[in-house]
């Protein structure tokens, strides 16, 4: 029974909600047994677990009756609680049958009702038909009551225009704009309801009759076109009539505004409407402006000066605008106006499209400096950016780019300028070039500089226009940082091209001298001026540029490897310059080397050695005048070329001696040579000691003659040998042979001996080596 006791109160705690659905729906009572079978099952289970937890010890069974009475409280309890949620569901289905039965009856009496209106309104189907003739006669109606309204109206509008027409003349543009709105506030209202009852007819007579309103309407237009025409001194001089013009068309603008909603309503716009009399000021403005800028052009056209000076004017012009319109515009004109940035706007378009026209009728090559210039100054303090303006491009609504023309035009601008200087810098190099020429032919020497060097004007005339343009302050930076890359990059290549030419016409020079050397009496001095010029040329050129670089890191990285290269293609041209003042020596040393080992010279009379050192001499007086980098290179080129021709001489003559005397005479002129030729380099001409000291091979030769005893030529050889060890075998065997009373085979055999014998050495001089390259050629 305990357990029964459990397993009820288990049943009458389960949810409400659950008991509540089952007793709400009887119908479906079915689908919920095994519902409540389950929840039966729960209950028992339940039960059964909190006795088991209940009686765990044994002395609870001693309290069963205190566990009982509690456990039958908690089942009264909750049986209480299920009467109370059952009956008040009760109440609820009671309520809402009761609500249900009174909305029945409602609506059976309306469906009632609607029915008798169906059968009454049955009877008058002909009524709309029989009311026509009543539904014409009531419009009328409506139209002369309000004709009658508005007669008093209608009589007052001839006067009224009449009087708004005095008010125009006499500039009291206020009243008569308030006797224009009470009119047009007659006839639009009249026309309005006209146009609902869509008679044209009465509308096209609206229109004859307030046809004034129209010339009015014109009339205070044109004097507000007038005030927008003469703005900038409008605002100093009438100011008064600037505010009354603002004010109208503010009213208009409003009025238009009103008018377009209207429309979207009921599909009428008055005449005239909507009037955009703001538009039409700003564009009597703009059109001024236009023109203002446009006819700023007046000089003659073929005046070199003509776009500066137009440019200027318009310049000075906006700038006198610009500030009227920062300082005294606002004053007048409402915030919304953005007075200043619409002048700024107007202004910046009608340049732009001034540019846009010059560029399409063509620019010469000077107007195309004068334009870029213009354009590269439009955004300095001298122009826009000037302070007081503080410009912001970004948020103008502008028609034209910031920089007045597209991109891809500027470029192109640009681009054509930098070719044309380019063209013009190429021809001017190629005159300059062929005036120069000229000039080598001259019966007089070029001209000396500070430092004593000879020099032609090529280098100036060449370096000239570079200078004109390139600098701080110069025309580059005028034209704009995209200009000056572009044209100091295609610059450096085209003054690089012109050392080719210039080489040419020096080979050109060089071969006509040796055609006819008389007709070139200075011709050597103009090969060392112009290897002089080469020198100024790459070396000031990259001087200009590397100034003009030297705070642009990029464009310094991408012409500095162009310099160095210009520098190395002058340098060739140098180089072959002193190619042909050493072939020029030697066209008058070579012909006093020959007479060496011939009958003339051992003939005690002979100078040649003499000839030799004065030659050197002469030629020196000339040579000092090159520069000095270039002199100490040529002096030893100089110095050893003489040894080695002396040398080839010497290997390759064959003097039969008639006596042993002869042959010794023979040897001791060489070692005596070898001393006068090393005393002269050593003291006359600047050549290093490793150069005059190789002169001693001279006289070590002249021993092989001097030497009577021919047991003792490996002495000689060895001599020969330890002084020069770069000295070949074949050399050795020549020199043998030019004694003349040496076999060949022991010749040959005393060469190879003492040259396998020898120790290897350092060289101190190569003089041999060179020899040998020299006769190989």
């Amino acid at each position: 029974m305990f357990l029964e006791v459990l397993w009820t109160t288990e049943v009458l705690e389960t949810p409400s909600s659950v008991l509540s659905l089952y007793e709400k729906l009887p119908g479906v009572m079915k689908s919920y047994v095994d519902s409540l079978s389950r929840l039966e099952e729960i209950a028992r289970r339940n039960a059964e677990k909190r006795i088991v937890e209940a009686f765990q010890k044994s002395e609870s069974l001693e309290n069963i009756d205190v566990i009982r009475t509690r456990f039958l409280s908690h089942k009264t309890a909750t049986e209480a609680q299920l009467k109370m949620a059952v009956h008040g569901q009760l109440d609820s289905i009671q309520n809402g049958l009761d609500k249900l039965e009174s909305a029945l009856g409602i609506s059976k009496a309306c469906a009632g009702r609607i029915s008798e209106m169906e059968n009454s309104l049955s009877t008058i189907s002909n009524l709309p038909s029989s009311l026509s003739q009543l539904h014409v006669i009531s419009t009328k109606h409506k139209q002369l009551v309000a004709a009658i309204e508005n007669m008093s109206y209608l009589v007052k509008v001839p006067d009224a225009m009449v009087e708004a027409k005095k008010y125009i003349e006499n500039d009291n543009l206020l009243e008569a704009h308030k006797r224009i709105q009470e009119l047009e506030g007659i006839r639009d209202e009249i026309m309005s309801d006209v146009f609902k009852q869509n008679s044209s007819a009465d509308l096209d007579t609206l229109r004859t009759f307030f046809k004034g309103l129209d010339e009015l309407n014109a009339a205070i237009l044109e004097k507000i076109k007038r005030v927008g025409a003469t703005l900038t001194s409008a605002v100093v001089t009438q100011n008064v009539l600037c505010v009354n013009c603002i004010r109208i068309i503010d009213r208009e603008e409003r009025a238009d505004m009103i008018w377009k909603k209207r429309q979207g309503k009921g599909g009428f716009m008055p005449d005239g409407r909507p009037k955009e009399w703001k538009a039409k000021f700003f564009a009597e403005l703009t059109r001024i402006i236009q023109d203002r800028v446009q006819g700023c052009s007046v000089d003659s056209e073929n005046e070199k000066t003509r776009l500066v000076r137009h440019n200027e004017a318009i310049r000075q012009h906006a700038l006198r605008d610009l500030r009227i319109a920062k300082n005294i515009c606002p004053v007048y004109f409402p915030p919304d106006y953005e007075i200043f940035d619409r002048f700024v706007e107007i202004y910046h378009d009608a340049i732009g499209m001034h540019i846009e026209n010059l560029i399409n009728e063509g620019l010469n090559d000077t107007e195309i400096v004068q334009l870029l210039g213009w354009i590269n100054a439009y955004h300095t303090e001298e122009f826009m950016k000037h302070p007081l303006f503080n410009v912001d491009f970004s948020r103008l609504n502008i028609k034209y780019p910031p920089n007045l023309l597209p991109e891809d035009k500027l470029m192109s601008l640009r681009q054509e300028y930098v070719k044309k200087t380019i063209t013009k810098l190429n021809g001017w190099l190629v005159k300059s070039l062929a005036i120069d020429v000229e000039d080598w032919k001259r019966l007089t020497k070029p001209e000396l500089n500070d430092a004593s060097n000879y020099y032609t004007p090529l280098s100036l005339m060449v370096l000239s226009p570079v200078n004109e343009l390139v600098g701080e302050g110069k025309l580059l930076h005028f034209l704009g940082n995209v200009v000056r890359e572009s044209f100091l990059v295609q610059c450096t290549q085209e003054i690089t091209r012109f050392s080719r030419d210039y080489e040419s016409s020096i080979r050109s020079y060089r071969n006509l001298y040796l055609n006819d050397r008389a007709q070139f009496p200075y011709y050597i001095e103009y090969i060392l001026a112009n290897a002089n010029n080469t020198l100024t040329i790459a070396n000031s050129f990259a001087a200009v540029i590397n100034r003009e670089v030297e705070n642009d890191a990029h464009l310094k990285g991408r012409l500095l490897p162009q310099l160095g290269r210009l520098k190395e293609e002058y340098g060739k041209v140098a180089a072959l310059c002193l190619n042909c003042a050493e072939e020029t020596v030697f066209l008058d040393l070579t012909s006093v080397i020959s007479a060496v080992l011939t009958r003339e010279w051992l003939s005690p009379g002979d100078l040649t050695v003499q000839c030799l050192t004065g030659t050197l001499l002469d030629y020196n007086e000339t040579l000092v005048h090159v520069h000095q980098t270039y002199y100490q290179d040529l002096m030893p080129r100089l110095a050893t070329h003489l040894l080695i021709d002396y040398l080839r001489t010497l290997l390759t003559r064959t003097l039969n001696f008639t006596s042993v005397h002869e042959r010794h005479t023979a040897g001791e002129k060489l070692i005596q040579s070898a001393e006068i030729l090393k005393a002269f380099f050593e003291n006359k001409i600047p050549v290093s000691p490793k150069i005059y000291d190789a002169y001693n091979a001279i006289g070590l030769i002249g021993r092989f003659l001097t030497n009577d005893d021919r047991g003792m030529l490996s002495l000689d050889v060895g001599r020969l040998q330890q002084s020069f060890p770069d000295v070949r075998t074949d050399q050795i065997y020549a020199i043998l042979m030019l004694r003349g009373d040496v076999r060949s085979n022991d010749a040959q055999e005393l060469a190879i001996n003492v040259t396998q014998g020898a120790k290897a050495t350092n060289p101190t001089s190569d003089i041999f080596t060179k020899l040998a390259l020299a006769m190989s050629r």
